[in-house]
C-alpha cells in the first residue's frame, strides 16, 4: 500500500489532486494528513514510525534542506518543522519520494544516518509567485500567475502518472519514467504553448531531480 504523508496548508491543497488520481487509478493509498495542530504532528510521526519496512512513503508538502514542515494555520499555528534532519531516520529501510522543495538536498544530507532503501528528492519547486521571486533568474522571466497555476496542474499530472506506473516495481524506472513525462511536457510548452516560461520552470524541476 502507498503510504500518503500531506501537510495540511492553503498552499498544498492542489497536491490533494494526485491522491484523487492515485485513488481513481486504483493504487491502494493510506493518506495521513498533518493538520496544524501539535497532537496531529505527533500522531503522524507515530504513524510513520511504525510502518512496515520497505513500504513506500510520498510526502507531499514543503520542506528545506534540513527539515520537512507539516501542516500551518497563518493565524493560529505557523509551520513548524515535521521532520528534522537529525530525525530522517524514522525512514530507515524505506522507499521514500518526497515531494518538497529542497528535499534532494535533504536526502543527500541524511542518506547515511537515515540509510534509506531507495530516495527521490527535487529541489526548488515553486507553486507561488513569491517562491518563483526568491529565484533572481525566474524573477528576471515575470512569470505569470497562470503559468505557474499550469506548471502545478502538469505537475500533479506527471507525478500521480508516474507513481502510478512503477510505485510497486522500480524507482530506477519510476524517476526515468517522471523525467520522460516532464520532457514531453517541456516540448509541449515551447512547441505548442509558446511558454517559454512554463518550458523554465519544468525544465528546473527536471533537472534538480536526484534518485539514491
Amino acid at each position: 500500500m502507498l503510504q500518503i504523508v500531506i501537510s495540511i496548508d492553503e498552499s498544498t491543497a492542489f497536491l490533494f489532486g494526485i491522491i484523487e488520481k492515485l485513488k481513481a487509478r486504483s493504487i491502494p493509498c493510506n493518506v495521513i494528513e498533518i493538520h496544524p495542530t501539535q497532537k496531529s504532528y505527533d500522531n503522524g510521526f507515530k504513524i510513520l514510525s511504525e510502518l512496515d519496512k520497505k513500504s513506500f512513503i510520498l510526502f507531499l508538502g514543503h520542506g528545506q534542506s534540513d527539515k520537512l514542515y507539516g501542516g500551518e494555520d497563518l493565524q493560529t499555528f505557523p509551520k513548524k518543522p515535521f521532520i528534522k534532519l537529525k530525525e530522517m531516520n524514522i525512514f530507515c529501510e524505506q522507499n521514500l519520494f518526497l515531494l518538497s522543495c529542497n528535499s534532494r538536498d535533504l536526502i543527500k544530507s541524511s542518506f547515511r544516518i537515515a540509510r534509506m532503501n531507495r530516495s527521490i528528492g527535487f529541489g526548488a519547486l515553486p507553486t507561488s509567485k513569491e517562491e518563483v521571486e526568491q529565484d533572481n533568474k525566474l524573477k528576471e522571466r515575470r512569470i505569470s500567475l497562470e503559468t505557474i497555476e499550469e506548471f502545478k496542474l502538469i505537475m500533479v499530472e506527471t507525478i500521480s502518472e508516474s507513481i502510478t506506473m512503477f510505485y510497486d516495481k522500480s524507482f530506477n524506472k519510476l524517476k526515468d519514467y517522471l523525467i520522460l513525462l516532464i520532457d514531453k511536457k517541456i516540448n509541449y510548452a515551447i512547441l505548442d504553448n509558446n511558454n517559454s516560461n512554463l518550458a523554465e520552470l519544468l525544465f528546473k524541476m527536471r533537472n534538480e531531480i536526484v534518485l539514491y
